[in-house]
């Protein structure tokens, strides 16, 4: 009585290995849109990180789920702390790439003085210069994430400051209205703090400059009680949210900061497909665009994931 079990037993494990084995792909952890199409990265690892703030992050998380999409598996190594920690990951193998912007490694990296304010010029500088570090530029998103000086709109118009010179002549008036809010980031970098009031000529008065979380900055701006000034990005979401302008900056301190997908030579030798990635996804990345989906983010409270994949799946690029 015991053989019919035995028999049964067998045939379900028999129809569990051919079920294995029936040559269909296992389903991929992004279904394939238009991208896919065209690009076969089945069986590779790649490993993506990024900064942490949110248009960071979103950046990331298009990267990752594109390369799904085609195939891939990824390392999520989203939100790392600081700039120069994204970049020594990329450049000492612990990541394989990441988004950049031309600004900072013009200035931070590869420690460059000169003053190039035409983008192109700049992307191309850029890519030229760190080849020697094995380092890729992929195409360059159109949309430009500059370092701005954020005031609320009503305090703008109080104070009558439409410009960074502007606000060197409110502060070495001696103004208690010049405050200036920054993140720790901006304080020690080569395109921050130090090279803006060299090149304005100005100082903040004593007890006036105030060093804040980045997410801590714009509602502070927005309230104009502590910080009547702030640093903030071009991009962000939450400056058309929270009624902040952004001063012109008349003596073009801030360069260009375009967004570029950075690989590492060496990994993109073994998978040149990889940049296709970027001369599909980067053209659709303009200011409005960008600001948009920040905002869906900062604003919005949506996670950086759901607004990537949304995007994507928008655009085709993905199913």
């Amino acid at each position: 009585m015991r053989r019919p079990r035995v028999t049964a037993a067998l045939a379900v494990v028999l129809a569990v290995l051919l079920a294995g084995c029936s040559g269909d792909p296992a389903p991929r952890a992004t279904a394939p849109g238009s991208f896919a199409r065209d690009v076969d990265l089945t069986g590779r690892t790649f490993t993506v990180g990024s900064k942490e703030f949110a248009e960071q992050l979103l950046l990331c998380r298009m990267t990752i789920a594109l390369l799904q999409s085609a195939g891939a598996t990824v390392v999520d190594r989203c939100d790392t702390k600081g700039s120069e920690n994204v970049r020594s990951a990329l450049t000492t193998g612990a990541i394989d790439m990441y988004w950049e912007y031309t600004g900072t490694a013009w200035r931070t990296y590869l420690r460059q003085e000169s003053q190039l304010t035409d983008p192109e010029e700049l992307f191309e500088a850029v890519r030229s210069a760190d080849s020697a570090n094995g380092v890729s530029w992929l195409r360059a998103a159109p949309f430009d994430d500059t370092y701005a000086i954020g005031v609320a709109a009503a305090t703008a118009d109080r104070l009558g400051v439409r410009s960074i010179s502007d606000l060197a002549r409110l502060a070495a008036s001696g103004s208690p209205d010049a405050t200036l809010c920054i993140d720790q980031e901006f304080t020690g970098r080569e395109d921050g703090l130090v090279g803006l009031l060299r090149t304005y000529r100005f100082q903040i008065p004593a007890g006036s400059l105030f060093t804040l979380d980045l997410d801590e900055i714009y509602p502070a701006v927005a309230d104009g009680r502590r910080c009547r000034f702030g640093e903030v990005f071009a991009t962000d979401g939450r400056l058309n949210a929270l009624r902040i302008n952004t001063l012109a900056d008349d003596l073009d301190y801030f360069l260009p900061y375009q967004a570029a997908l950075t690989v590492r030579s060496d990994v993109l030798t073994r998978a040149p497909r990889l940049a296709l990635l970027s001369e599909r996804l980067a053209p659709m990345l303009t200011d409005q665009v960008m600001r948009e989906l920040n905002a869906r983010v900062s604003v919005g409270r949506r996670s950086p994931d759901d607004v990537a994949r949304t995007f994507l799946r928008e655009q085709g690029l993905t199913g």
